[in-house]
């Protein structure tokens, strides 16, 4: 009996425009896991800085760091957004630090979460009422 031939998973493959083939994009690559862990963990230390220059970096490279540099973008603005505005509500309201200490709370959540699931090599969406999409999808120019 003879053996079939089965497809192997075909390496990601790179546009001349820099954008992978498909959304998915193929297999992830250790690089491209790499740098999308980062954008979620240096929110810890220098809040949207490291998921702003990942972003805007790499999302001609890897479809897979893009998208998830840009979900962590989008969750610390909102984060800051939403918390910012909460402390400053807090000064007619007081209960309103509730809602800014939950909001961080939930946030570093979702950070954690996302950074267990990007190290997976996984493709996963946050809520936009956590992270409302300010960054949208779109092909950069050039």
């Amino acid at each position: 009996m003879a053996r079939r031939n089965r497809p192997q998973p075909t390496p990601t493959v790179r546009l001349p425009e820099g954008f992978a083939a498909g959304y998915a994009g193929g297999p992830t690559t250790p690089d491209e896991r790499q740098w999308a862990l980062t954008a979620y963990i240096g929110q810890f230390v220098l809040w949207v800085l490291p998921p702003l220059y990942i972003y805007l970096t790499k999302k001609r490279r890897s479809a897979y760091a893009r998208h998830h540099g840009r979900q962590a973008l989008n969750l610390a603005l909102t984060t800051g957004i939403g918390v910012g505005a909460a402390l400053w509500i807090s000064q007619w309201l007081p209960a309103a630090q509730w809602v800014a200490a939950g909001w961080v709370v939930l946030s570093l959540g979702l950070v954690v979460y996302s950074a267990t699931r990007v190290n997976k090599g996984a493709w996963h969406r946050l809520p936009a009422l956590v992270a409302w999409p300010i960054f949208k999808d779109r092909p950069p120019r050039g």
